[in-house]
């Protein structure tokens, strides 16, 4: 058969692609700066692409390297990786010894397809629970100087009562810079920037969550190596695998497609199941509140579709979703509180008391979907039929962040956060109770009231469903209060949100039985 035949060209392919893939991370950098990997193998920042990119492109359909995957088609690697040299602490700055070559590499059962199942994660040791407040930690400055990026940022729920997690690759900060800033080194930068994510969102994946991973934005001056992104997931604890629901890679380019093939052997078979791309901002819409999340200018910029809407005039009288509060209840003539606020914590009370992390879990999304409907159209809901503590728990969540207007309303958002220097104050009772009993109207104040008196008698099962007030607060704090002007849903806002619904919680009789 001739040289130019398919066949030939195929195994030409298949040796190419084995010889690039089993290189070590080391050689894969310096292969990319000699420029000796083909360039549909390069990843998207070094394509030739970009080195001729006209000036008034700014949408995504200009783009000719971005790649969607409309049937969410696994990428499979063509063949084995076998040598990836992870030999350094992302966190010793290259002085950890070869001793530790691949360590946490060699549990697991190996499935048909090359992955390395769930189980080997519980081989992975975690990391104790730290405070970011904790002032005594060398890097605690420098961890402050973190937060100021917005690299990572948490933005409440989802649309089906998940905390929601968003990574800007935008935002990462060129190394150039990083080498003339406070950190000196970029593996400084990088070792910070971990301990930031660990410390900060530590809280948040005790629940089920969501992460949401904005690509645009992401070149050669700022991207991480290969080596520390993988040294990264084995080092974080099974719980940021296990209560991951859902990974969007809003944008993805052919660097996605070049990366995903070279780190699934490693990841469970589970988190790749997980994985969904997003190729429009208006997608997440799906999925999201795209209101209550902070998307970087940049990405706004490459993609300016808004979110589609929904006609107000489809509104029907039995919507219980994505309509105000007075709505409901002008819709439920004589009722004080909405029916699915009655409905679901009278079948918790029943039933889920003693259930350990109520709250906490999601329900299938499906189910939730399917719930809502119901009660959008003014289908009877019986959740004994659902058998499911869980359902009723996150549609509580979900109609509480899904009203046109929180129950806290938008007005009083700055008073609130402006209870900041009060709330250690002996008089902190006296100063909320004024707030929410003259300040907030009647019909809010009656479900706040309803709903806080349950959160209390939640929290007296602690022993056996694990909500604390603490936990309690920090699942329904952002549910009962954000702001109109998404740049002020930061993550220190929501710590004080957070603080002012476990004082509602705990103190609950000083506050409404007066």
């Amino acid at each position: 058969m001739s040289s130019g035949s398919p066949d030939n060209t195929n195994n030409s392919t298949s040796n190419d692609l084995l010889k690039y893939n089993s290189l070590t991370m080391a050689q894969i950098d310096a292969a990319y700066a000699k420029n000796e990997i083909p360039i549909n193998l390069l990843p998207a920042d070094k394509h030739p692409y970009w080195n001729n990119v006209p000036t008034g492109r700014t949408t995504i359909e200009d783009a000719q390297q971005l790649e969607y995957d409309e049937h969410h088609i696994d990428l499979i690697a063509d063949q084995e990786i076998d040598d990836f040299e992870l030999d350094y602490d992302p966190f010793d700055n290259g002085t950890a010894s070869n001793s530790n070559k691949n360590r946490g590499l060699i549990k697991g059962n190996i499935t048909s397809d090359g992955i390395i199942d769930d189980d080997f994660e519980s081989e992975l040791g975690g990391h104790e629970p730290t405070d970011l407040q904790d002032t005594e930690d060398a890097d605690y400055q420098l961890m402050t100087k973190i937060s100021e990026y917005r690299i990572i940022e948490c933005c409440g729920d989802d649309k089906f009562g998940r905390k929601t997690i968003v990574f800007s690759a935008c935002r990462l900060p060129n190394q150039d810079d990083i080498r003339n800033s406070e950190f000196k080194t970029v593996a400084k930068f990088r070792e910070c920037l971990f301990k930031y994510f660990l410390r900060a969102f530590d809280q948040y994946v005790d629940m089920d969550y969501v992460l949401i991973y904005f690509h645009y934005g992401l070149r050669s001056y700022n991207r991480p190596s290969y080596g520390w992104l993988m040294q990264c997931y084995l080092k974080i604890d099974r719980k940021y695998k296990k209560n991951l629901k859902a990974l969007y890679l809003v944008h993805p380019t052919t660097w996605i497609k070049f990366f995903w093939p070279v780190i699934r052997p490693f990841i469970s078979v589970k988190f790749s199941r997980k994985v969904t791309y997003i190729n429009r901002l208006s997608q997440l819409e799906e999925y999201v509140h795209l209101d209550n999340i902070r998307i970087p200018d940049e990405v706004k910029s490459c993609d300016p579709v808004g979110p589609l809407e929904i006609s107000k005039n489809q509104t029907r009288p039995t919507t219980k979703f994505h309509v105000s509060l007075q709505f409901i209840l002008e819709n439920e003539p004589g009722e004080v509180i909405p029916l699915v606020v009655r409905q679901t914590i009278d079948f918790i009370k029943n039933f889920g008391l003693n259930e350990p992390g109520i709250f906490r879990r999601s329900a299938l999304v499906s189910l939730t979907k399917q719930v809502q409907t119901k009660y959008n159209e003014g289908q009877p809901v019986v959740f004994e039929q659902y058998g499911d503590v869980h359902l009723a728990a996150c549609i509580l969540k979900t109609f509480l962040r899904d009203l046109s207007e929180p129950l806290m309303t938008y007005r009083l958002y700055p008073e609130l956060l402006g209870l900041s220097g009060t709330l250690k104050r002996p008089d902190q009772v006296d100063i909320i109770r004024d707030l929410i009993v003259e300040k907030l109207p009647t019909q809010n104040y009656n479900v706040l009231k309803y709903l806080i008196e349950f959160l209390n008698l939640a929290s007296n099962y602690s022993n056996t469903n694990l909500m604390t007030t603490s936990n309690l607060a920090i699942v329904f704090g952002p549910n009962l209060a954000w702001a109109e002007d998404v740049q002020m849903n930061s993550l220190a806002n929501y710590s004080l949100i957070n603080t002012f619904t476990e004082i509602l919680i705990a103190r609950y009789t000083e506050l409404f039985l007066k």
